[in-house]
């Protein structure tokens, strides 16, 4: 075991992955035990070699451990791999066992794609001691739930959070979906200001800005994203030639360019705002012993 330790310890400080591998099946072949097994598929897991490290995992939860580690990153793993239903058993039982923001943003991520929408809204709040897009992901499942009071409540939370604040489009996404135009028009126009000159973006704006039926700046937003989309046309040969570009990344940018202003142009044709979906499989160091991370779970294994 203090072999063990000592490879947590130098993974987290230097990141030495093979050698701690090594160290890992060397202790598996002197004894088979659930930190080393666990440890070495959290390791896997980093270099995303899911199924390996799957296997190792499903080795850990057949010692039935008694922290909520080893069930964890086995819920987290059959994520990875598209075993969703093997996934939801695990991490359900590793909610059980201790709250985990991390557990509780995969289970939401399960339970939103179930269309069990409250249930998913409630996860994703608890997430967001750790995850920074929680709320904005329970404010989408409040509304996909026509819950449209609670996803209200949280949407403030969200404008309130200056230390975490998502992003003035984000927001105005939310506002947009709300039906609240005005609101909604004034956040985009703070980020079309800032930092978002995406055509997607864009065009939800002037989409926006269609529903309050605001001529004037609709040609000023949709006149400013041409010429400036129309200038990058123009200089694409240029900056092609700077950064080494293919003829095929040349077609792709020239594309891509060509889509944006054309998206533009008919934004006033879309239906309303649709989130894009941005969810994603959380994680975080499993290891145990780690002495970034750990918080005593390896201990309570050893004690066992």
């Amino acid at each position: 075991m203090k072999k063990i330790r000592e490879a947590a310890k130098r993974l987290a400080i230097d990141g030495q992955h093979e050698q701690v591998q090594s160290i890992l099946l060397a202790s598996l072949s002197q004894e088979k035990t659930i930190i080393a097994y666990h440890n070495l598929a959290d390791l896997l897991k980093e270099d995303e070699r899911f199924n390996e490290a799957l296997y190792y995992a499903r080795k850990a939860v057949a010692m039935q451990p008694q922290t909520y580690y080893p069930y964890a990153l086995l819920g987290e793993l059959y994520m990875q791999t598209g075993q969703i239903e093997e996934a939801q058993q695990w991490l359900e039982y590793a909610y059980t066992l201790y709250e985990s923001p991390v557990v509780a943003h995969n289970l939401a991520y399960i339970y939103k794609r179930q269309r069990r929408f409250s249930e998913a809204a409630s996860y994703f709040i608890h997430s967001y001691e750790t995850e920074d897009y929680g709320l904005q992901y329970a404010v989408e499942c409040f509304i996909l739930a026509d819950d449209l009071a609670d996803a209200q409540q949280w949407v403030e939370v969200i404008r309130r959070d200056k230390e975490r604040f998502i992003g003035a489009v984000e927001l105005a996404e939310l506002y947009a979906r709300l039906g609240q135009y005005a609101e909604a028009a004034k956040w985009y126009r703070e980020g079309y200001d800032s930092y978002a000159h995406n055509g997607e973006w864009i065009e939800d704006y002037v989409w926006v800005l269609h529903q309050l039926e605001d001529k004037e700046q609709i040609n000023a937003v949709r006149t400013a994203f041409i010429e400036e989309m129309n200038a990058e046309l123009a200089n694409l040969s240029e900056e092609a030639q700077a950064y080494e570009w293919t003829a095929e990344e040349i077609q792709q940018e020239e594309c891509r360019l060509k889509a944006s202003i054309e998206r533009v142009k008919a934004a006033h044709l879309q239906l309303g705002i649709v989130s894009e979906s941005r969810l994603y499989i959380a994680s975080r160091c499993f290891t145990f012993f780690c002495p970034m991370h750990d918080q005593g779970f390896g201990e309570q294994e050893v004690d066992v």
